[in-house]
C-alpha cells in the first residue's frame, strides 16, 4: 500500500536555476561577479560561472504545457525546436502553472515561495486558486513569499522585461511573479516575439521573460494529441525560427515549460464522493484533478484517512498525509507558514485518471488535457538552448547550480 509521494534528486531545482543562470550570463557580460549579485537572494541556485558565456542579453521563453514527452512525440511539427540542443529537466511538485511559473521567476521551490498548488488554503479566505483568486489578499508579499529576480537583473544594469498577453499585464499573479519587470503586451505569439526582437535591437542589456500559453489552453480544451494543439505548436515553432534568425550574436535564449500534459477521457474520471463512507471525514477538496488536497473535518485522523484512501485507490494513486508529503522533499523545504496550505491528505494520480467531486464546476469535467501529478509526462519539461547559448556550458551550469546557503 503506497502512502508516500515519489521524489527525485531534482524536484524542480533545475527549473529554479534557469533564470539565475541567465542573469549570471548578463552579469558576466557587464563585468560583474554573478555570485555577488545573486547573494541578494538567499536560497536561489548559484551556477558555476566558469561554465557560462558572457552575454549582453538573455531571453527565457516559457511555453505553458509544452512537456518534454509531448514535444518528443510531435517534434516533426516543430523542426526549429527539434534541432535545438535540449535535455529533459523536471518541473516542481505539484506540476502546475502557478507553482512552476513562480519558481521560474523567483528561483525558489514551492515550499519556499508558498504557491504550493492550484487551489490552496488561505488562512483567512479559505480555498483560493493561485491563478485568479487574489482579491482580498492584501499583503501579497506574504502570500507569495519570494521576491522575483528581476530586481537583481536591474541592479546589475540590465533591463528586465516580461512579454505576454495584454490580459496578463495586471492581476495578482502578475504582481506576485513579475514585479520588477517592465510588462510589454503582445496578443498573438508572433506579436510577443516581435516585441522581443524590437527590444533586443535597441541595444540595452536585457533579461527577458516571454510567456506563451496557447498550447496549454488548447490542451485543456481539446487534449495535447489534438490537431488544435499541434497547430499551436507549429505556430510557436515558426515564430521561434524567425526570432532566432534575427537574433543578435550576443544574446542567449532558453526555451522551457512549466509542466507537461496528459489526456484524460470522461471514462477516466473518478468521483471522490462516490463512496459516502470514504468521503465522510473530508470537509473540503482543494488542489486540482490530478493532485487533490483533502482538508479534513476537525478531529479526523489524517493517517487513518490516508490509509483508507490508499487501500481504496491501490495502484491508481499516490496517497500521503501532509507530513509524509513534506518529508518526501517533493516540494523542496517547506516553510511552516506554507505547510497548512496543503491538504491534510493528498491524492496524486498515478494512472491516467482525474479526481473530481460533485461539488466541482461541471464545466471542469470537460477538460481533456491535465497535469499536476508526478508522472514522467507531467514532470518532464524541456531545457532547450539557442543563440549564444548554443554550444556553451549553460545547461551544465543549470544542472549543477546550488543555493548559496547550501555550502556551494
Amino acid at each position: 500500500m503506497e502512502i508516500m509521494l515519489p521524489t527525485t534528486a531534482d524536484n524542480g531545482a533545475r527549473l529554479a536555476a534557469i533564470l539565475p543562470s541567465g542573469i549570471s550570463t548578463v552579469a558576466l557580460g557587464l563585468g560583474i561577479d554573478p555570485r555577488a549579485a545573486l547573494e541578494a537572494a538567499p536560497g536561489v541556485p548559484i551556477p558555476d560561472a566558469s561554465r557560462l558565456p558572457r552575454l549582453r542579453s538573455f531571453v527565457m521563453v516559457v511555453v505553458d504545457g509544452l512537456g518534454h514527452a509531448n514535444l518528443n512525440a510531435r517534434e516533426g511539427h516543430a523542426p526549429t525546436l527539434a534541432r535545438l540542443p535540449r535535455r529533459r529537466i523536471e518541473t516542481v511538485a505539484p506540476s502546475t502553472t502557478g507553482a512552476a511559473l513562480t519558481t521560474l521567476t523567483t528561483g525558489r521551490l514551492p515550499g519556499a515561495h508558498g504557491l504550493i498548488g492550484y487551489r490552496i488554503r488561505h488562512p483567512r479566505l479559505g480555498l483560493v486558486t493561485t491563478l485568479k483568486d487574489w482579491d482580498g489578499i492584501e499583503d501579497r508579499a506574504v502570500w507569495q513569499r519570494a521576491a522575483p529576480l528581476f530586481g537583481i537583473a536591474r541592479a546589475i544594469g540590465a533591463r528586465p522585461v516580461a512579454i505576454g498577453r495584454p490580459a496578463h499585464a495586471t492581476g495578482g499573479l502578475t504582481e506576485a511573479i513579475l514585479t520588477g519587470a517592465e510588462y510589454h503586451p503582445g496578443q498573438r505569439i508572433e506579436d510577443r516575439f516581435a516585441v522581443a526582437s524590437r527590444l533586443l535591437r535597441a541595444g540595452d542589456p536585457i533579461v527577458a521573460y516571454l510567456y506563451v500559453d496557447e498550447l496549454d489552453k488548447a490542451a485543456h480544451e481539446h487534449g495535447w494529441q489534438s490537431d488544435a494543439w499541434v497547430r499551436r505548436l507549429e505556430r510557436l515553432d515558426a515564430e521561434l525560427d524567425g526570432f532566432l534568425r534575427g537574433l543578435p550574436a550576443d544574446v542567449g535564449v532558453v526555451v522551457t515549460a512549466d509542466h507537461g500534459i496528459v489526456d484524460v477521457g470522461p471514462h477516466q474520471q473518478v468521483m471522490l464522493d462516490a463512496d459516502p463512507e470514504l468521503f465522510a471525514d473530508i470537509a473540503e477538496v482543494g488542489g486540482e484533478p490530478r493532485f487533490r488536497s483533502l482538508f479534513l473535518r476537525a478531529g479526523a485522523d489524517a493517517g487513518a484517512v490516508a490509509r483508507s484512501w490508499a487501500q481504496a485507490e491501490g495502484a491508481r494513486a499516490w496517497v500521503a498525509t501532509r507530513e509524509e508529503a513534506i518529508a518526501s522533499g517533493c516540494f523542496g523545504s517547506v516553510d511552516p507558514e506554507v505547510a497548512p496550505r496543503i491538504g491534510d491528505v493528498v491524492i496524486a494520480a498515478r494512472k491516467q485518471v482525474a479526481y473530481y467531486s460533485t461539488a466541482d464546476d461541471p464545466r471542469s469535467l470537460d477538460m481533456v488535457g491535465q497535469h499536476g501529478s508526478f508522472s514522467e509526462d507531467e514532470r518532464g519539461v524541456p531545457l532547450a538552448v539557442a543563440g549564444a547559448l548554443d554550444g556553451s556550458g549553460f545547461a551544465s551550469a543549470v544542472a549543477t547550480a546550488q543555493p548559496i546557503d547550501a555550502g556551494s
